[in-house]
């Protein structure tokens, strides 16, 4: 039985294992710290559940080969309840407001009332939303093991949105905002993503949201991890955790195992790699070893950016009146750091009662999006010393504007954790405190990298990064995609579970 190393305990790693482990390898996954989650991860402060990751996880509705990989990998299984709320964003501009709806309709006529002179653009706005409920990604195999049939088969799902895709991949919410006359309106258009991020992302997100194919799964980020832990070790793998990886042990250009920071050598017939890219290239490789397509990423920061974001995990009342999933108000001062920031979300965790809340408080997480200048911010303040006194600066700030937001309940209201791009680089070694992959701007070109690294044998690449802008979706897929490129090299069919 041949055995391979998977370097990192998140949703990728845990696809990776539970798929080879099934076609008859025996893994073992190295995560770096305590809990497994990687990316998609949950922690306690103050008895309350702090998420990490999941807004919305899409894939959940029956019938899609999303949804398959979802249930072979336990991350949701028939009995997962998953959380949908009809009123995803509330905008607030000083005493205006508007919701925007998972529901179409209620949709496009909320926006109508606030808007009545943008009603023309209202319609196709709503119309373009509703053509990518028919946009799926081909996640059943790479690209590169695809036979015709598959081929076809892709073809024919994506054939009459692909273009559609494509044009609206080379178009910024900025740039299209500009078709409304309502400032309000134009505003949250181009805020309602994080920033850089192009027209067809949030079209993405709309359209499967609005399909009830997108929701939350009980339990948040952990829970999900742990379900696809308990199946991976149901098939027989095994994880090692609060060690790291130091180096991939090569001979003669193939992968031979791992190094640890203990020094202990693990030897393998493979290694699959789901770490942060430029961690993997420059310290696991020991930058030995270069592929184009991430090289030019990682150079031009502008075109390639990364997602990150400021947050303040507030312990909350259970009664607080304003249930909205989130808001985003308009700031009568900005927010300065690495720049002004005019806008602030909050995002309401009430919903999930499986999830811990001591005495009856729940949690409510305010941030600021922001890309690698905001990590170079909160890094030269780590760098400079006075990285504590700025956390505690903006858990105020942003407490002080949360009690406006929820007045009924402001006096009980508390910061209990704070978290910045410098938590996110030390917990994931991601680059400048990235969750995600690289943001897919207008002018960045997809990626689908193919998990080889050139020169190097017996070795594979997973995880968000090698997927276009990332995220869970492309982390699961990618976990599968390495072990059906294990399978083809070593000439062994891909059993399906």
């Amino acid at each position: 039985m041949k055995k391979v190393i998977i370097i990192g305990g998140g949703v990728a790693g845990f696809a990776a294992g539970t798929y080879l482990q099934f076609n008859g390898y025996q893994t073992e996954i190295i995560e770096k710290n305590v809990v497994a989650g990687g990316a998609c991860i949950g922690w306690e402060r103050s008895g309350c559940y702090i998420d990490g990751c999941i807004h919305w996880l899409s894939g959940v509705k029956n019938g899609s080969d999303l949804n398959k990989i979802w249930l072979d990998v336990n991350a949701i299984n028939k009995d997962t309840v998953i959380f949908k709320q009809d009123d995803l964003f509330k905008f607030k501009f000083g005493d205006k407001s508007f919701i925007l709806y998972s529901d179409l309709d209620k949709f496009q006529k909320e926006l109508i009332a606030f808007a009545p002179e943008d009603e023309k653009e209202i319609r196709r706005f709503a119309k373009l939303v509703k053509k990518f409920q028919k946009v799926n990604p081909p996640c059943f195999k790479p690209v590169e093991l695809m036979n015709l049939f598959d081929l076809l088969k892709v073809a024919f799902t994506l054939g009459g949105v692909y273009p559609l895709v494509s044009k609206t991949s080379k178009i910024s919410p900025e740039d299209y905002a500009n078709r409304f006359k309502n400032e309000a309106l134009r505003q949250s258009m181009c805020d309602f993503m994080a920033p850089h991020y192009n027209l067809m992302s949030m079209l993405y997100m709309l359209g499967h949201i609005s399909a009830d194919d997108a929701g939350i799964p009980e339990g948040g980020s952990l829970g999900v991890v742990k379900r696809m832990e308990e199946r991976y070790l149901s098939l027989g793998g095994k994880i090692r955790k609060g060690i790291s990886v130091k180096k991939v042990v090569i001979d003669n250009d193939v992968a031979k195992g791992v190094l640890l920071t203990n020094d202990e050598v693990l030897y393998s017939d493979w290694v699959v790699s789901t770490t942060p890219v430029e961690h993997c290239l420059v310290d696991l490789l020991e930058n030995k070893y270069h592929d184009k397509k991430f090289d030019m990423r990682l150079a031009n920061e502008k075109i390639y950016p990364i997602y990150t974001y400021t947050a303040v995990a507030i312990k909350c009342p259970n009664t607080v009146k304003d249930t909205s999933l989130s808001i985003k108000i308009e700031l009568d001062e900005p927010i300065v750091l690495d720049k002004e920031y005019k806008y602030l979300s909050f995002r309401n965790y009430g919903y999930d009662k499986t999830v811990k809340g001591a005495d009856n408080y729940c949690v409510i997480q305010v941030s600021l999006h922001g890309d690698d200048n905001m990590y170079y911010y909160w890094k030269n303040i780590k760098n400079s010393g006075n990285y504590k006194e700025e956390k505690s600066r903006i858990g105020e700030l942003f407490l002080s504007l949360a009690k406006q937001v929820y007045p009924d309940v402001a006096d009980d209201l508390k910061v209990i954790d704070v978290v910045t791009p410098c938590t996110y680089e030390r917990y994931l070694n991601s680059r400048h405190g990235s969750f995600q992959g690289f943001v897919h701007t207008k002018k960045g070109k997809s990626l689908m990298q193919n998990g080889r690294i050139k020169g190097l044998k017996n070795f594979i690449l997973a995880g968000q990064y090698i997927v276009q802008s990332g995220g869970l979706p492309s982390a699961v897929m990618s976990g599968r995609f390495s072990a059906q490129r294990i399978c083809h090299d070593d000439k062994k069919k891909f059993i399906e579970p």
